[in-house]
């Protein structure tokens, strides 16, 4: 099962790289995502900050971007 799966990652990478070049030919547009991407998901990531260390630090980039010392 898992030898199948590489092989049609395999396969459509490839066949992605030949539309993307025919495309870049032909002036077309191409798919963004992966055959893999869709099979597989990436998991979304958990902010490691809390909504509070967000918003002060954007409060302090503000601050710096108006020329103040303390935000």
């Amino acid at each position: 099962m898992q030898k199948e799966e590489v092989y049609r990652v395999y396969v459509t990478d490839c066949l992605k790289v030949i539309a993307e070049n025919t495309a870049k030919f032909g002036g077309g547009n191409v798919l963004k995502s992966r055959y893999y991407d869709l099979i597989q998901p990436q998991k979304e990531k958990v902010p490691e900050k809390t909504s509070e260390e967000i918003i002060s630090d954007i409060r302090k980039t503000l601050a710096k971007i108006r020329g103040e010392e303390n935000g």
